[in-house]
């Protein structure tokens, strides 16, 4: 991409964001937001000059090459995965860049701004999609959590505007910060379009490829003690105890961020009747939800858990944590599990083994609801948040 805007006029809005997230076939919760709101945002205003700031060299699928789009993409190194890098990265090179380019708003989706730019007074928005570093600590690793805590605050202070993902995690916002309720707005993560139902046959390739033929719950998310993974597989161990001639298998689908000694110990009991596929990428991500019984998620906290709308998005019934913002998310279009209630889970599962007409009830409600999720929709209320005062 071209790294001159000479060309364009002085009236050109120009407009950075961090994309440091945005690494080619990694793609995490946050990456996925700023992903599909750049999308949006950069096909519905190609008068804008878009400066995409990565910190590591970005795949061809980090473009955004709509017709007409004026994208730059910048690359600030050494790549920033540590709190020290971060430091250096979002306190010195991302100001130099802000003066260089002369952006006029600086957009962050990641809850980190720099602390303070000299010579610089354009606009400060970020998104802060939760306070996981407040509430759970310990499932972080320590230098990390202290970091977040420490700039989130100052961002959350320093910002001009603050979006976030949930209603519910604008209220802790709201509350833990000590801020108004006009300078934080909701922009919701949403399906993306491959999320359909599948049809007969491909829900039969489905379980072929993840359960040797066999009906099969999932679960999708990051292994932390936060998604509370174990209680889902002691829940699926129960229940298969309970009913030893149901074909079941539950897989389980992610990356395994920080060590959790009791998942693995709930592993090893598990056997084969529990697979777990690492990482997975979208087009496969699809059929897994399309072709499950249910989709499980019992984590103890989100800011917004985009999992559960990819399956509801899918056809595939939800089993859902009943804490955090779950309930924001789901509705009634699934069912709403206390996420310590081990027995509770266990029932929860045999309850759609069991019962077609449940899981077909909840597959149609979850198909609705959905709905109510939409890119297009979200990026109207970033973009909104992005104005020059």
């Amino acid at each position: 991409m071209p790294t001159s805007h000479a060309s364009f006029p002085e009236s050109t809005l120009r407009i950075a964001v961090n994309t440091r997230w945005l690494v080619a076939g990694k793609l995490e919760g946050t990456g996925w937001y700023t992903f599909r709101l750049l999308e949006e945002l950069i096909a519905r205003h190609p008068n804008v000059e878009w400066h995409l700031i990565f910190d590591r060299s970005p795949g061809e699928e980090f473009t955004f090459s709509t017709s007409g789009a004026q994208v730059y993409r910048h690359v600030l190194g050494p790549p920033a995965r540590h709190p020290w890098l971060w430091e250096y990265w979002n306190n010195i090179l991302i100001p130099r860049a802000l003066k260089q380019h002369r952006i006029a708003v600086y957009w962050s989706p990641d809850g980190l701004l720099p602390k303070r730019i000299r010579g610089w007074n354009g606009r400060l928005v970020t998104t802060i999609h939760d306070l996981n570093f407040v509430h759970q600590p310990e499932g972080i690793p320590a230098r990390v959590g202290a970091y977040y805590r420490r700039v989130v605050a100052h961002s959350a202070r320093r910002a001009d505007a603050i979006l976030t993902v949930s209603q519910k995690t604008k209220e802790d916002v709201l509350h833990t910060f000590h801020l108004t309720d006009a300078q934080v707005d909701v922009s919701y993560n949403a399906p993306a379009h491959a999320y359909q139902p599948l049809t007969e046959v491909q829900k039969q390739e489905a379980r072929e490829r993840f359960a040797q033929g066999q009906p099969y719950f999932c679960f999708v998310g990051a292994f932390t003690p936060r998604k509370n993974v174990r209680t889902l597989v002691e829940a699926f161990l129960a229940f298969r105890q309970l009913h030893p001639d149901t074909p079941h298998r539950l897989v389980l689908a992610g990356s395994s961020l920080h060590r959790d000694p009791a998942l693995t110990q709930a592993l090893a009991q598990a056997g084969d009747r529990v697979r777990t596929l690492g990482h997975i990428p979208g087009d496969a991500l699809a059929a897994l939800y399309g072709g499950a019984e249910a989709f499980c998620f019992p984590s103890r906290f989100e800011g917004f858990g985009i999992p559960l709308v990819e399956a509801m998005a899918s056809g595939c019934p939800v089993i859902s944590s009943s804490a955090s913002c779950m309930p924001e998310i789901v509705g009634t279009a699934g069912l709403l599990v206390d996420p310590d209630d081990v027995p509770a889970w266990t029932d929860a599962l045999g309850r759609l083994a069991q019962d077609p007409d449940a899981l077909a009830s909840y597959r149609q409600r979850g198909l609705i609801r959905a709905k109510d999720f939409s890119w297009t929709q979200s990026a109207a209320v970033v973009w909104k948040a992005l104005q020059p005062c």
